[in-house]
């Protein structure tokens, strides 16, 4: 009888630790090959044989969410796309704005240093000439954010004011008012002209959603990977950053 409810035991314990490794595991291996092989027993496995755990199994309120987040919880709020994605985000709807550290850290590198090691030159907007920014090159974001200069060099004067002078890329720091790293310490991260961004924490007076950054210019940047901060409730419409697996 021991035996069996042993085995019970275990084949439920096996059965939860698949489980928790979900879909969202799978887009993030799908998302950073060059990192990531698989997830199972409840842990993402690094190419390096490191594992790190996925699911804590813990509730969290929204600000356990931004401190505390584990790697199934960066996929807490869906991105969304679409035509009806613009729509003002309902309360604490911050889809990418939860983010594991230790995750980032692993992959493009614990300390500023570490950083630099992998950064590289992109002319931005070389047609209108624009400035050069520093740029991650592991999991090829330089690459993919010269894509989406190119695209963006094509754009007519009216929408490329927007984009053409930005205010900074690679940034070893913590956000405003936290001590969390900002995605800018990766340099995975880039903030276009601050003249036409609205951005929560200037608002003053009652919260009100503000955008006046066109939706041509996010859909190019969200075409090659990058997400967009005016999709979050604490609205940040002058930054993008590289975040393919919450849009595949």
């Amino acid at each position: 009888m021991k035996s069996l409810v042993a085995a019970l035991c275990l084949s439920l314990f096996t059965h939860y630790a698949q489980a928790v490794c979900d879909k969202n595991a799978d887009k993030l291996i799908k998302a950073y090959p060059e990192h990531l092989v698989a997830c199972e027993n409840n842990a993402i496995v690094w190419r390096n044989g490191e594992r790190q755990l996925y699911d804590d199994g813990k509730q969290k309120t929204f600000e356990q969410l931004l401190a505390q987040a584990d790697i199934e919880d960066m996929f807490a709020f869906p991105y969304p796309v679409g035509v009806n994605s613009y729509n003002p985000p309902a309360l604490n709807v911050d889809a990418g704005r939860i983010r594991n550290e230790e995750f980032f850290k692993r992959m493009y590198g614990a300390t500023k240093s570490d950083v630099q090691d992998h950064l590289t030159t992109i002319k931005w907007l070389p047609k209108s000439d624009g400035e050069t920014l520093k740029i991650q090159k592991t999991n090829d974001v330089a690459i993919k954010l010269e894509q989406v200069s190119k695209e963006l060099d094509e754009l007519p004067a009216e929408l490329k004011k927007y984009v053409i002078n930005t205010s900074g890329t690679f940034n070893w720091r913590v956000i405003s008012g936290t001590d969390r790293l900002s995605n800018h310490s990766f340099a995975v991260a880039i903030d276009i002209n601050t003249k036409y961004a609205d951005y929560w924490q200037w608002a003053k007076g009652a919260y009100q959603y503000k955008n006046s950054i066109p939706h041509q210019i996010v859909e190019i940047f969200e075409k090659h990977g990058f997400i967009w901060g005016g999709k979050w409730y604490h609205y940040d419409t002058m930054h993008f950053e590289y975040r393919p697996e919450l849009l595949i």
